[in-house]
């Protein structure tokens, strides 16, 4: 049996966009292979190195120049990515492909060499190599990059070391691999199970999971999200539903391993009738595959419900956020109006949209009595929607009324990303999303929802306060105006998971953090301390969150805001968490801005 190598446990491919069959690629197709079967001290894995060759050989055959490696120590392991990594140009498309141990400590993933003893937590870096390293020595380098990691061992080295260090109660928690956020526009993560679960040697000579890639992958004219599906059903019926391999993706455009079908090669006649809805919710599951977002992924199954697709959103859901994963119709009617609807400026305009139906609803008053539930239920049935008497999404479609989850949160990726607006086109909701979505497309960003507000995040090099303003009006939407504690603590929350919104350095004695530009602006005139701030919109200070001694007009000029932390002494400033404001002047440059729709 083979332990769940948790949250990177399969496929990481990094795709930065494909055109045709093979990607529009002008490079080549480079692959390194690497089966770690005989450990010192950890058993054997007899699988593994079969696993390797056979993966191997399925690439030769998809015109991969693959290398393969058999049985590496750390020295080795790692000469193997370096060489590799040499190897790759900037058209070229680079796979990686790992089956053997795999761990986590402390939220870092990490490849097992033979040779490792791991006596204790310190030997770690000394006998393993960080998955981290791995994927970031690819995707820098290859216009398409593609990590597999069939990892999924039980490890009894890493069981002992994590229990140690965890305490007995937390093993199963520690087992298998953590999270992880690639750096590149588009990448596909696959699992060989859920976590959790223990992933099967198999029978014969493979493993059901690598059995199932090499069989499906390549299928003529299958994207591989497609091919993905048939992968997760070959595995759930070789283990009789014991094993369900995983799947996160954000690849911009289709990727194909093998050849897509040319027009002359369609079937010319006889050719089954294709049920729309499937045809339907395919499409949409592409476009939600490269979005990749838990925010998605829920307004996919609450349009498509049944079906191979929606078990496979299922499963990414419940990878993303697990809270999420049951349907979004486990809400009671009432529960999803208080969602949709909370204040009564927009049950007032709901009101006296039933009442220009012709449905009384007594005084528009924006409170839902007996009357309002009476004209909702008529209105109801006469659309032909479900008679609930609740205001739900249906309804509001048909009257023509726009509502939006009042639900706060991160709506995007956590670590900035560009999004094709066209992916979101019968799925995404919220007006103000769109602005979001369609603000400098090709910047990457992140974005999320406070209190009925979108915030956005983007990333910019060397931004003056100036440019990030007038951004922000082109796009509809203001430079981020902070009222309270927890509207500044979920911008932080916003920007904290992406360290390209930052730069640091060292001056003066103090290690400084740079953060966004945010819309704090100071009259011409004002005078410190505090002397004639506002925000961009007008509005007057009523919460700040200054640095100690901030404003202090250090410089001539310092008239504008942006997030900012300075701290004496030379300090490691990636992990410092930054919250706090300062003053700057706006000819000043940093990496990134917070934009707000109202």
């Amino acid at each position: 049996m083979r332990m769940w190598f948790s949250w990177l446990s399969l496929l990481a491919l990094t795709l930065i966009a494909s055109t045709d069959a093979f990607a529009a690629e002008s490079g080549r197709r480079l692959a390194l292979v690497i089966g770690n079967s005989t450990y010192e001290a950890a058993g054997s894995l007899p699988n593994a190195s079969r696993d390797a060759r056979a993966f191997g050989a399925f690439l030769s055959a998809q015109g991969f120049d693959a290398d393969i490696v058999i049985d590496v120590n750390r020295s080795q392991l790692a000469e193997a990515v370096s060489r590799f990594s040499r190897r790759i140009a900037a058209n070229d498309v680079a796979l990686f492909y790992y089956a053997g141990h795999g761990m986590q400590l402390r939220g870092e993933n990490y490849l097992v060499a033979t040779n490792a003893k791991l006596a204790n937590e310190f030997d770690v870096h000394a006998e393993t190599l960080a998955l981290a390293d791995v994927v970031r020595a690819i995707e820098t380098k290859a216009k398409i990059a593609l990590v597999f990691l069939d990892a999924c061992r039980n490890n009894p080295l890493a069981n002992r070391l994590n229990e140690e260090i965890e305490g007995a109660t937390r093993s199963l928690a520690t087992r298998g691999l953590a999270p992880i956020e690639t750096e590149s526009a588009g990448t596909m993560v696959a699992f060989a199970a859920a976590p959790g679960q223990v992933a099967s040697d198999g029978r014969g000579e493979n493993s059901p999971f690598t059995q199932a890639l090499v069989s499906h992958l390549a299928s003529p004219g299958l994207e591989i999200g497609t091919a993905f599906k048939r992968v997760i059903r070959d595995v759930r019926e070789a283990t009789a539903g014991k094993q369900s391999p995983q799947i996160l993706s954000s690849l911009s455009l289709e990727f194909y391993f093998g050849p897509a079908l040319q027009q002359s090669e369609q079937a010319p006649v006889a050719a089954p009738v294709t049920d729309p809805k499937t045809v339907a919710a395919e499409a949409d599951f592409q476009k939600a595959l490269r979005i990749n977002t838990a925010r998605i992924w829920t307004f996919f199954l609450a349009k498509h419900r049944d079906g191979e697709s929606a078990d496979v959103a299922r499963q990414m859901l419940a990878v993303m956020q697990p809270e999420a994963a049951s349907s979004p119709s486990s809400s009671t009617p009432q529960e999803r109006e208080n969602e949709l609807v909370p204040d009564k400026a927009k049950r007032t305009e709901i009101q006296l949209a039933l009442a220009a139906k012709g449905y009384d609803t007594g005084s528009a008053d924006g409170v839902f009595g007996a009357q309002t539930r009476r004209a909702i239920t008529g209105y109801q049935k006469s659309a032909g929607l479900t008679e609930t008497g609740y205001f739900g999404e249906s309804t509001a479609k048909a009257l023509g009324i726009n509502v939006v989850s009042a639900a706060d949160g991160l709506y995007s990726s956590p670590k900035a990303r560009r999004y094709l607006p066209k992916d979101f086109v019968g799925l995404e909701t919220d007006q103000r999303v769109w602005k979001a979505i369609d603000c400098d497309p090709w910047q990457e960003k992140v974005y999320g929802s406070f209190r009925g507000h979108i915030y956005l995040v983007i990333q910019a090099q060397w931004e003056t306060w100036n440019s990030a303003n007038m951004a922000a009006k082109r796009c509809g939407g203001h430079l981020a105006t902070i009222g309270s504690k927890e509207e500044n603590d979920f911008v932080t929350s916003l920007i904290s998971k992406e360290d390209r919104f930052f730069f640091t350095n060292f001056n003066d004695g103090y290690s400084h953090k740079f953060g966004p530009w945010i819309g704090l602006i100071q009259d011409e005139g004002g005078r410190e301390p505090r002397g004639g701030w506002r925000w961009v919109t007008g509005e007057a200070l009523t919460f700040t969150k200054w640095l100690e001694g901030s404003p202090n007009e250090d410089n001539p000029g310092d008239d504008v805001g942006m997030y900012f932390v300075g701290i004496e002494g030379k300090h490691d400033m990636k992990s410092v968490r930054l919250e706090t404001w300062a003053d700057m002047p706006a000819t000043d440059s940093t990496h990134s801005f917070v934009i707000e729709f109202d």
